[in-house]
């Protein structure tokens, strides 16, 4: 038998939040009397004291309380994810969903998902954040964010994650290039030609590299932090680049033609994954948006192919 209750470890909670009895009590609409009694009664039955108690001065936790303050959190954690999931259950998708997306990434998937998803579920309140893949995920981690589209190359440690989508990089060049007929190409063919890089930290901390350990050392000459400039001035006849998201026209913003050479041999691949918190259980709205994006994603994939 569990001997305590869930509202003890609520009020808890509230107590370790605000440091004092009285200011929980207030925090929590009930009197100071019967908080301090929940307390009493709360560790009588875990059998150890949680708080030592400080005349006029509030309230700290013990190495013990310390300890249950984190479980105690997770399970009123849980509770509050089973009773907002029985609501979801009984009507439609609702409540605050907030996705960070890879800014590379957004152009192909913003979009979509503002008007398959959203307009499905106008109950929902989502909100979208652009920006690093990495640092996204960081603050995914600090409880900011339910989610982060991003690539499985910028994973960081501590996520979970589902891959929507394959990530495989492919060369790009102009359409008056000398390779711009092929269909595929080896990278050790492009060891003299000029390198335009796009300039945003996960390029170059993972597609460099990953380059690089395939055998080719870019000649970097241009650099760019717009997937589109990039573009730009590979269709200009100013270098090559390898990219991974594949736009379903091969022309520059100018209107002149670029072509999409796939890579021979092996190279580093970066699926396209949705990162979620490990240790949260996900919510029946974050499962909905997990599946959204693995039915866009194959999409996607039949699309291209």
């Amino acid at each position: 038998m569990i001997n305590y209750t869930l509202r003890q470890l609520q009020y808890f909670v509230a107590v370790a939040e605000t440091g004092s009895i009285s200011a929980a009590a207030v925090a929590s609409h009930i009197s100071q009397a019967a908080m301090s009694q929940a307390m009493d009664e709360l560790e009588r039955v875990v059998g150890s004291q949680l708080l030592v108690r400080r005349r006029a001065r509030g309230v700290v936790l013990t190495a013990v309380g310390t300890d249950f303050l984190h479980d105690a959190r997770q399970l009123v954690r849980h509770a509050e994810e089973v009773q907002d999931q029985i609501v979801e259950r009984q009507t439609k998708l609702s409540g605050p969903l907030v996705i960070g997306c890879y800014s590379s990434l957004a152009a192909f998937w913003i979009p979509v998902i503002c008007e398959r998803f959203t307009k499905v579920n106008p109950d929902l309140q989502v909100t979208l954040v652009e920006g690093d893949g990495a640092e996204l995920q960081e603050r995914m981690l600090r409880g900011h964010l339910d989610a982060v589209l991003t690539h499985t190359r910028h994973l960081v440690p501590h996520v979970e994650f589902r891959r929507v989508m394959s990530g495989r990089p492919y060369v790009l060049v102009g359409g008056n290039h000398r390779l711009a007929q092929r269909k595929r190409v080896h990278l050790s063919e492009l060891a003299e030609d000029d390198f335009v890089s796009l300039d945003i930290p996960t390029v170059r901390d993972n597609q460099l590299v990953n380059l690089r350990m395939s055998g080719l050392d870019p000649k970097i000459r241009w650099s760019s932090q717009s997937f589109e400039a990039v573009r730009g001035l590979v269709a200009r006849g100013l270098g090559y680049t390898v990219l991974v998201q594949r736009p379903p026209v091969n022309l520059s913003y100018d209107g002149l033609p670029l072509a999409m050479l796939e890579i021979e041999g092996q190279v580093g691949e970066s699926d396209i994954c949705v990162a979620y918190t490990a240790s949260a259980r996900p919510s029946l709205r974050l499962r909905a948006f997990l599946d959204f994006c693995e039915e866009i994603g194959t999409e996607k994939e039949n699309r291209v192919g």
